[in-house]
Parts: C-alpha cells; sequence; structure tokens
C-alpha cells in the first residue's frame, strides 16, 4: 500500500471516530500537496466546518463547489457550511445578507432537512425585518408534513415551538400580507388544537385577519377574551388597544394602552407602545401625557444605544415649547411620571381581572425594609416579617438603597417567571 494510501485511510478513521482535530492536518496535507479529489475535499470540509473553522471552511466551499458539487457527500458538506455561515450570523444581520447564501444552498438542490432549516432560517429573518413579501416568496418551499412536531430544545433546556408550528405561524402571517383572510383564519382554526401555550399566538393572529377583512367586532371579542387571562401578556392588550384605536373609541384605546404598559417587566420592550400612546394622547389632546411618553420613549433609546427619529425629537421639541416644559429630566423622574398616568387610568381594569381571578384584597398601609437593590435592575423588592413584595424603583418616592425602611400598599400581582401569584407594592414612601 502506497504511503499517500495510507495518509487517505488514517484521516478517513480518525474523521469516523470523531477524532477531528487529528484528521485535519492530514486532509489539509493531502489536499494541498496531492491531487486534489473529492473525497479528501469532502473529508477536510468536514473536519473544518465540524470543528467551527468557518472562514476556512467557506474559503474550501468556493474550490470545491465549482468540481465537485455533483457528488453527494461533498455536496452535503458544502450546504450544511452554507448554513453554519447563516448561523453564524450576527443577530441584526439584514435580510439583504441571508438571500444570497439561501440561494446559493437551494440551488444545490438540497435533501429535505438542510432545505426546511434554510427556508425557515430565512422565514425567521424576514418576519424580523417584516419583509411579508420575501416570506410570502419563501414559504411554500416547505412541505409542512416533513416538520418535526415535537418542541424544540432550547439551550438552557426549555422547550421552544416545534418546526411544525413554527412555519404554519409564518404561512398565517404570509396569507394575511396577501388578503387571504379567511384563508389565515381556516388555517389558524385548523391548527389551534395542535398548539398548546402558542395558542394565544395564532388567535391574535386570527384577530388581526378579522380586523383586516371588516369585523372589529370579531376581533375586538377574540383580544377581550385573551385579556381576560391572569397572565396576559402586554402585547395581547396592545393590539387590542390598536384595534380599539382603528374604530375611532380612542377612550378606551388608551385605557388599554396604558393597561399594557402595567404589565410589561423590560420598558425596552414596550417603545413602539410608547409611540403609540404619545400619539393617541395628542389626538387627545392630552398634551402632557404626549410629551412625557415620547420622552420617555427617547431616554430608553438613548439608554440601549438605538437611534432616535427625527420626528420624535421634533414632537418632543414643539410638545414642550408648547407645554413650557424642559426636557432635561431625569429618566426616573420621567419613568416615575409615565406610571402615575398608567396607574391612574388603568388600575381599575387591571384591578377588575386581577382581583376577578384571584379574590384577593389590596393590602394598605404595610411596612417593610428594601432587598435585592441592585443598579442594573430597574426593580427591585420589599421585604416584610411574612412576605416579599415586588415594585419599581421608579414608584418609590425617594432613592432606593438597600436595607431601608419603607411604608407601602400592596395589589394583587402575578409572577410570570413562577407562574404564581404575587404581589406589587405601590405609593412606596421612606421612612
Amino acid at each position: 500500500m502506497s504511503n499517500l494510501q495510507q495518509q487517505k485511510q488514517q484521516a478517513n478513521s480518525l474523521r469516523k471516530q470523531g477524532l477531528l482535530k487529528e484528521a485535519l492536518p492530514i486532509y489539509h496535507e493531502l489536499w494541498k500537496t496531492t491531487t486534489k479529489d473529492k473525497f479528501d475535499a469532502a473529508g477536510y470540509l468536514h473536519c473544518l466546518r465540524k470543528l467551527n473553522m468557518n472562514e476556512e471552511a467557506l474559503s474550501l466551499v468556493k474550490e470545491c463547489e465549482k468540481d465537485y458539487s455533483d457528488f453527494n457527500w461533498c455536496r452535503n458538506e458544502i450546504i450544511w457550511t452554507y448554513i453554519g455561515s447563516l448561523k453564524m450570523m450576527n443577530e441584526t444581520a439584514s435580510i439583504g445578507s441571508v438571500l444570497p447564501i439561501a440561494n446559493k444552498i437551494m440551488k444545490l438542490n438540497p435533501d429535505e432537512l438542510p432545505k426546511n432549516t434554510t427556508v425557515l432560517f430565512v422565514l425567521k429573518k424576514a418576519k424580523q425585518f417584516k419583509k411579508w413579501d420575501i416570506a410570502t416568496l419563501w414559504v411554500d418551499r416547505i412541505n409542512p408534513d416533513t416538520l418535526d412536531k415535537e418542541p424544540i430544545t432550547l439551550s438552557k433546556g426549555t422547550t421552544g415551538w416545534s418546526n411544525f408550528l413554527i412555519w404554519h405561524h409564518h404561512k398565517v402571517r404570509c396569507l394575511i400580507h396577501q388578503k387571504k383572510y379567511q384563508e389565515a383564519i381556516e388555517m389558524v382554526n385548523s391548527i389551534i388544537n395542535k398548539a398548546n401555550q402558542e395558542k394565544k399566538f395564532f388567535q391574535c393572529l386570527a384577530a388581526q385577519a378579522y380586523e383586516q377583512m371588516g369585523k372589529s367586532d370579531k376581533a375586538i371579542q377574540v383580544l377581550t377574551d385573551l385579556s381576560k387571562h391572569k397572565k396576559v401578556d402586554w402585547w395581547i392588550v396592545h393590539q387590542l388597544a390598536n384595534v380599539l384605536k382603528n374604530k375611532g373609541e380612542k377612550e378606551k384605546a388608551l385605557k388599554k394602552m396604558y393597561q399594557a404598559a402595567t404589565l410589561s417587566y423590560r420598558l425596552e420592550s414596550i417603545v413602539t407602545l410608547l409611540h403609540d400612546i404619545a400619539l393617541i394622547c395628542k389626538e387627545l389632546n392630552r398634551l402632557e401625557e404626549s410629551y412625557y411618553h415620547l420622552l420617555l420613549l427617547k431616554l430608553i433609546r438613548e439608554k440601549k444605544e438605538w437611534v432616535v427619529k427625527g420626528d420624535v425629537e421634533q414632537l418632543i421639541k414643539e410638545t414642550g415649547n408648547y407645554l413650557n416644559l424642559t426636557n432635561m429630566m431625569n429618566y426616573k423622574d420621567v419613568l416615575h411620571q409615565c406610571r402615575t398616568y398608567w396607574n391612574t387610568i388603568a388600575a381599575s381594569d387591571n384591578k377588575k381581572t386581577i382581583e376577578g381571578n384571584s379574590k384577593r384584597e389590596s393590602k394598605n398601609a404595610l411596612n417593610g425594609t428594601l432587598i435585592q437593590v441592585k443598579d442594573e435592575k430597574p426593580f427591585c423588592f420589599i421585604k416584610t416579617p411574612d412576605e416579599s413584595f415586588f415594585c419599581y424603583k421608579s414608584d418609590i418616592k425617594g432613592e432606593a438603597k438597600e436595607g431601608l425602611k419603607v411604608k407601602f400598599d400592596a395589589i394583587p400581582s402575578f409572577d410570570k417567571k413562577k407562574q404564581q401569584e404575587s404581589w406589587k407594592a405601590i405609593n412606596i414612601v421612606l421612612m
């Protein structure tokens, strides 16, 4: 047996044993110094890909694609290398940077699994940038019956959606984009019993379809029923508010928007809601409320180093000048002012919803101690001899510090993380 043949066999054996680091230099030497053949190309590319040597793998792909893409093993390695490059992209990578690679994969006529993986990745990116026209072009490249119906296991060990449900969610969105509202509703009805925690997402899409086809009352009914749940998400109430606004019921819409704002724990997630609140307040001539929400929106975007649009800056300037208000207020004071609006207007609805589900009465004139006060967190807790109460630091009249004594009231709430009833402290005063 020749030395060359021995090297080939050794590299192949090491690769099959999973000893990729040991196989890699042998494949490298074979590829660079001998007559390049398709088996060496596939084995070398496999090692580079599995060892996450992405730049080297992509460089090799350029050499292999022209000559060996008709060799099934090499073709599959090329395809999975391209898929790996998609997955390595930054979360903010544009859809324009994804499509050329995805199109290369599809031209290689991938098998079912890599094809489905590629199409689902494109659909995810199209959704991220709301490019529904692109999603519509790609969604039917998958046969949904070939998708796994088992929930995906996430990196933290929790489970997510199945690929089967993910595809149907994309497909319903595409049908709505195409104004095929009845088809969208029928698909939701056909898939809803196969979903568990995902049901609310499909129901919200059905509500969107109902509104778009002129059945606003039906949309309101669907969203109102969802909003009655004690674990309701803020974005469901926000969607309900937008339907009410589009129907002309602006006061009701604002009340729901404020209720939605009280349901969110991450302020950066509700910047669109804050913008909607500011605009509807302006339409209702509640200029001060509009001003403070625009200012909070601006401060959140600056804090996250996001771009603040020119129209927001202009509205802040115009409204501030009209009201003779300064935009030099700090983040905490602006947030406290906005939360005052939210709690005042939305309190009655939240109280009815929460107390209606839990039958718990509010607690008044409690004494406790601030705990878990961290600079990077917008919230902390108040410890009493019997239990702990969640609170926002912006709701504390004074500077929150670990160990300070406070007096407060408490209203029923729900801890989504622990999936259990809890309490939220309000009217917090340092003692």
